[in-house]
Formats: structure tokens, sequence, C-alpha cells
């Protein structure tokens, strides 16, 4: 019989009352925890340790900043730096130039790609680059954040063209495209009036990722960061755009990534006619996802009563969602005023291979439905819109 999840947090903060400020014995009591002994929702279980976990960590970090104790910065570091779940976040947080080397020095590894990281056995994701956008809004680091976001694109082509210099036969002569998705997510997550001194890089990086000649992988990625574009008050060269819709995407009519990229260019030009007639075409009656929410988010009217109609045909649980979300938008003449409240939000951004390699969908809609009944989000083909 699976224990009670709900009691893990009397027993902490029980533990933690018994051991005042002793917060190596209480996160080591928290991190002793095993989710199979509680729900067979993994996923669930991370959340609400997650929560525990971020309610100490604020204490311990309020602490620090009221009596800047050595050993206490000391032991925030050694805790926050735990190898299985690194928390660059809480590091930042602590106000301390030793704690921002550390993150930067892993976002350095982290732009060496995932062949280095796994030859050289260091576990760093791509946390480390939004902790470092979280610290350009420290005076003390701002200047050194900026200064990796503008090389950082060369800096990770460099460690991929230098593999024998790390001995890593295996490594690709161009980066991961995860690793540039990260990136520029990271960059992407500054305030308006901050990310645009990065509009041009942001789009050299989607220019390079979207090119015919790279690898599949990195096509896939070209998607999620064309989906970014949008965030930037900048006016991009559509030639590339296109060239990558119809050179790059030629054979790839039905991958997410296409549609993606198709999603941007109708939202950059404010083209909700093309928008229109593509989701109308039949030979488009197979991926109508993003063009349901380019529509939407072009408050595209014209679009409501073919919805409407839709929906009512549709067999398919996650695309029912979808038409819901826009038909209600639509109805409420709901217009996002910023990027961050449109549609497309919704419906994540975990590219197919992460989602294959067992990353959780962030995806709204597929929350949705499993909310309802038992759905199957499992990825099989890489190339399902549902991410």
């Amino acid at each position: 019989m699976k224990k009670n999840i709900l009691e893990i947090e009397n027993e902490v903060k029980k533990y933690s009352s018994q051991n005042k400020g002793k917060y190596n014995l209480i996160f080591e009591k928290i991190r002793s925890y095993k989710s199979s002994d509680y729900t067979e929702d993994y996923y669930e279980f991370q959340s609400y340790m997650r929560g525990i976990t971020n309610s100490y960590f604020e204490q311990m970090i309020h602490e620090y900043n009221e009596s800047k104790n050595i050993e206490l910065k000391k032991d925030c570091i050694a805790i926050a730096d735990y190898f299985l779940d690194r928390r660059y976040d809480v590091l930042i947080r602590l106000d301390d130039e030793e704690a921002f080397e550390i993150v930067l020095q892993y976002a350095e590894d982290f732009l060496k790609g995932e062949t280095f990281l796994f030859d050289q056995q260091k576990y760093v994701n791509g946390q480390s680059l939004l902790a470092l956008a979280q610290a350009y809004y420290n005076p003390k680091f701002k200047e050194r954040v900026v200064a990796f976001f503008i090389n950082a694109f060369e800096v990770a082509k460099k460690y991929a063209k230098d593999k024998d210099k790390y001995g890593l036969s295996r490594t690709r002569e161009e980066p991961d495209g995860t690793t540039l998705l990260e990136l520029v997510s990271a960059i992407s997550s500054l305030n308006h009036k901050d990310r645009n001194q990065f509009s041009d890089l942001v789009f050299e990086i989607y220019s390079f990722s979207c090119k015919e000649e790279r690898t599949y992988e990195m096509n896939q990625a070209s998607g999620f960061i064309a989906l970014l574009l949008p965030f930037y008050k900048a006016s991009f060269d559509m030639k590339i755009i296109d060239e990558a819709i119809n050179v790059t995407g030629k054979f790839y009519k039905e991958n997410t990534f296409v549609h993606q990229t198709l999603y941007t260019k109708w939202i950059l030009e404010k083209n909700a006619a093309e928008a229109l007639d593509y989701y109308l075409n039949k030979e488009n009656e197979k991926w109508p996802n993003f063009a349901i929410m380019a529509l939407t988010d072009l408050s595209c009217k014209e679009a409501l009563p073919y919805f409407i109609e839709k929906q009512k045909e549709t067999k398919d649980p996650l695309l029912w969602e979808i038409y819901e979300e826009a038909i209600q938008r639509l109805k409420n003449n709901y217009k996002p005023l910023q990027v961050e409240d449109r549609m497309i939000l919704l419906n994540g951004n975990v590219t197919p291979t992460q989602r294959a390699l067992g990353a959780e969908s962030n995806n709204v809609f597929v929350q949705r439905v499993k909310k309802k009944i038992s759905y199957d989000d499992t990825v099989y083909e890489t190339d399902d819109d549902s991410n």
C-alpha cells in the first residue's frame, strides 16, 4: 500500500524543528523520500517535493540575507549545487560572487553540448542559462551576463568544431539543437525592454538552425526557436523563414518544425488571410493545430464559424481542447496584448526529441485532456504535433 504523500510535509516540518539551522540535515531528509513509496505518478511527486524544497530554500536564503554568515553561505552553495538536482536559481539569489562564478562555469559547460557533458560526466542542463538571465538583473553581474550571451553562439560553434581538443570523436561539428534552443529560450526570458538588444543574435541562431544542411535534430529545434522570434520587436529577413518552409521543409510537410515556422511567418506578417487559406485547404486538414493557434492569436473572427463546426466533427480529444480554447478566445474578442498571452504558449516548448528521451510534456492542452480521460501522450514519432 502506498503511503500518504501529504504526510511528507508534516514529517519534514517536525524534523526541521528538531534540527533548526541544520539545513544540510533537513535537505538530506527531503531528498530521502522516494516517489515509488507514495505514487505511480513520478512527475506529480516531483512537483510536490519541489514545493517543499522551495520553501526551505526560501527560509535558508532569508536567514543568510539577514545574517550574512559565511558558514551558512557555504551550506547554501553546497546544498544548491547538488549533483542530481542542481538549483542554479538559488545560487544566483545568494547575490554572491563565488556562487555566480559557479553558475557561469556550468553555463559555459552546457554550451559544449550533450556529448561533452556525457563524456566528462557533467550533469548540467539549460537551467544554468535561465539562471544567468536571472542574474542579468543584478547590477554586479549584468555586464558579464550580457557578454556571455553575446558570445555564447560563437562559443558553442567553436566547441563543436574543436572536438579533437577534448578527445570527443563522437562530437558533431555543429552545436546540439537543444543547446541552441535553450540559449534562445534563456535570452527570450528577459523582460521586453531587455531582450531586444539580442534580436540580431537570436535571428542569427535561427538562420543557422533552419538550414537544409543541418541535422534533423537541429531542424526540429529550429521550429521552437522560430516560435520565439515574435518575442522581439525587430524586422527579420522573411526570405530565410520562407526558405525554412519551402526548402528545408520541402519533404517534411507533416513535421512539427514546418508548422511552427508557418505559425511564426503568419504572426510576423500579421497574415491571417494566408493562415485561413491554409486551414481551409483540404490538403492540410491532417495538421490544423498551428493554423488554429495562429488565427486565434491574430484575432481572426472570420475563422470562428469554421472552428465551431470542426470541433463538433473531431474525435481527437486533444484537437477538441485546442478548438475549445480558440473558440472561447474569439467569442470573447480576446486580443493578446503581450506575446506571453498568446495561445501558442499553451502548446508547450518541449521538443519531440526531449519528449522521446523522457521529458515531461508542458503542453496545457495535453494536461487538460489527461484530467478528463486516460490519454497516452508518449512520443512514438518525434514529429507529433502534440509534443
